[in-house]
């Protein structure tokens, strides 16, 4: 039996997790989707589970004979680089270790935005990280401290100091604003203390917190001032850490790409632009669009791994593939 030999891309969020296989062509065969990869603590054996689905998932869409030659795994656990124990403990038995590379999911996510190429990537969901490459190839990142110890101008983030606006008014000691009655109505409450017990039941996920940004934003647009500030002071917040970051890695370039990704960087205007406007008094950037997506950057550099030299072509097949491979697979699932 021929062997075909498959490269694996993972995106291995904190809530929801993708997988891809492709050939050496750059044409997507599978894909899958599962739950965590988060794999500290107590999670780990939840993780496992999740990545095992994962793995079967694309193999029962693959042809006979396939193995994997590469597997590249982005994971919202890391900072950069798993050590060897860390891709043990997550890895062993579910895929072969001496053919995987377990990194942050801000590489793969950088890697697919400027596949590979210097500039800067401003990753900023739940959470936020910024993360820097200058031209002789060497990594910056800065923040993606999680949102006990950082993360500033992430939707948790967000969410936090719009609710401390909030109590600062209604105890007296900040401007009123418009933000206790949207709080309220998203919590489904009618004074704003009856949210405490909400949040303090173990239940309470951040993600869950992290969408209140969302609805913040939506709900108020930029009609109210002390939502506003608190956007604002966030883009400026990620603004100072990247030229930060840049300051210290010795960017030189004439010209910066700046890759913008995430909920709050698509879907928040005002922390956006303090972003890009704290940027742009010092830096010569340029606000680029990714050339790919997170999940195909894994996808990439584990083909980059097996050999393979990424040219413009297999660059646009991957894409153009998984953009049909979904659709396919959507219409098969709904049916058509």
């Amino acid at each position: 039996m021929e062997t075909v030999p498959v490269m694996i891309g993972i995106d291995g969020g904190a809530t929801y997790s993708f997988g891809v296989a492709v050939n050496r062509e750059g044409r997507v065969l599978a894909s899958s989707r599962s739950g965590s990869l988060y794999f500290f603590g107590a999670s780990l054996g939840e993780s496992r589970r999740n990545l095992t689905d994962l793995i079967r998932t694309m193999e029962v869409q693959l042809p006979l004979g396939h193995f994997s030659e590469r597997v590249v795994m982005g994971n919202a656990a890391l900072f950069m680089e798993a050590s060897e124990r860390e891709k043990e403990v997550l890895c062993r038995g579910i895929v072969p270790l001496d053919r995987t590379r377990v990194v942050g999911d801000s590489i793969t996510t950088f890697h697919g935005a400027s596949l590979g190429q210097p500039g800067i990537l401003v990753l900023c969901g739940t959470g936020s990280i910024v993360l820097i490459q200058n031209e002789e190839g060497q990594y910056f990142q800065t923040g993606g401290w999680g949102h006990i110890l950082g993360d500033e101008g992430g939707g948790y983030w967000i969410a936090v100091q719009s609710i401390r606006a909030a109590i600062a008014a209604v105890d007296g000691r900040g401007p009123q604003t418009g933000l206790i009655g949207e709080i309220c109505r998203w919590f489904e409450v009618k004074e704003l203390g009856e949210i405490v017990p909400l949040i303090y039941t173990p239940k309470f996920s951040k993600d869950k917190l992290a969408a209140l940004s969302e609805h913040l934003a939506s709900a108020l647009k930029e009609e109210d001032p002390g939502f506003n500030e608190v956007c604002r002071r966030g883009g400026e917040k990620l603004a100072r850490q990247t030229l930060a970051g840049a300051s210290l890695l010795g960017l030189r370039m004439d010209t910066v790409p700046l890759y913008l990704h995430g909920g709050v960087m698509a879907k928040n205007r005002i922390v956006r632009e303090a972003l890009v406007d704290g940027l742009a008094q010092h830096l010569p950037i340029r606000v680029a669009e990714p050339a790919l997506q997170p999940i195909l950057g894994a996808a990439l550099m584990a083909m980059i791994g097996a050999g393979v030299v990424p040219t413009s072509d297999i660059v646009r097949l991957l894409k153009e593939s998984y953009d049909h491979h979904l659709a396919r697979k959507n219409q098969l699932e709904s049916g058509g």
